[in-house]
């Protein structure tokens, strides 16, 4: 099923310069080691907005602490909550969820539910398309428009040879190995909503972005939005 490998402490790494940093940790997904990834975007206040936070550790803590005060948690699908209360015990700011998440998560006290619409801390800064779906899967997209960068969780994912090598077997399987594009079975559950799903795909390309940061995988630091486009190649068919 889902749980942590026993791994050294998240690095925040930049992304782009004095803006943008991710955290990666190892991750197994059943049996998938694929590991996963924090994003955190420095606000025009200095302040830091945290998507999909991991655990925070000691280190981690510290490195945060010298980029600035996180400001806000950002939990962005059903799936990437899990240190989200082990983060807001350790930095108490609001919590913002995808809309199953409040259901899923009863102890955690959330500030509200990420729609189409920016929260006030973020607005006019990072813009946002959410998607419902039918209870088995949600998700919201964003994208940074300082940097245009567009921050997925699930919706693409990738593999390639750095993983282990059952896990590279079960990626190809899934239909990640190599480019950036859903696994087999997200895919499979987008296809139950494709009105939904063909709208926020137009909302995202009509995003101004270049670079693209995923939960899973590769980052890509250029030629994201023609990589966006063949992954979701099959909605025009719909």
């Amino acid at each position: 099923m889902l749980g942590s490998v026993p791994d050294p402490s998240p690095v925040l790494e930049p992304f782009v310069a004095d803006e943008l940093w991710t955290a990666r940790v190892p991750l197994r997904f059943f049996g998938i080691q694929m590991g996963t990834r924090m994003t955190v975007v420095r606000l025009r206040d200095g302040g830091l907005w945290i998507h999909s936070p991991v655990r925070p550790t000691p280190e981690l803590c510290d490195a945060l602490d010298r980029l600035g005060e996180p400001r806000v948690v950002v939990a962005p699908n059903f799936l990437h909550h899990l240190y989200v209360g082990d983060f807001v015990a350790r930095y108490p700011v609001p919590v913002y969820g995808s809309r199953r998440l409040p259901r899923k998560r009863p102890d955690l006290e959330f500030a509200g539910v990420l729609g189409d619409e920016p929260e006030a801390a973020w607005a006019g800064q990072i813009d946002q398309a959410a998607l419902g779906g039918d209870g088995m899967f949600d998700e919201v997209a964003f994208l940074h428009r300082a940097t245009g960068t567009l921050v997925l969780t699930d919706l693409c994912q990738h593999a390639d040879e750095s993983w282990p090598p059952g896990s590279r077997l079960l990626a190809r399987m899934a239909g990640i190995f190599g480019q950036h594009r859903p696994p087999r079975d997200v895919k499979w559950l987008l296809g139950r909503h494709k009105a939904e799903v063909k709208r926020m795909v137009d909302t995202i390309l009509s995003w101004d972005f270049d670079r693209m940061i995923v939960a899973h995988g590769a980052l890509v630091p250029s030629g994201a939005r023609a990589a966006f486009e063949r992954a979701y190649a099959f909605v025009q068919g719909w």
